[in-house]
């Protein structure tokens, strides 16, 4: 993963996000780990981690939930 954390001050709206990164609109996933805090664990967040392969780089699709 990148080693780079981007904190943001409002959400980046259909704006590609890295996994590390954060906002305040931040909302873990339930299967969240809870230490650790970042787009890849939040429920607005699209890294296809449905599908067969998961991107690393995501979509903020904030305010849709993407994952629960």
């Amino acid at each position: 993963m990148n080693n780079k954390t981007n904190n943001y001050d409002i959400p980046k709206r259909d704006g590609s996000v890295w996994p590390e990164d954060i906002c305040p609109a931040y909302t873990p996933r339930e299967d969240a780990i809870p230490s650790i805090k970042g787009c890849w664990y939040c429920k607005y967040a699209d890294f296809h981690l449905k599908e067969e392969r998961a991107l690393e780089v995501g979509i903020c699709k904030w305010p849709k939930k993407i994952i629960d």
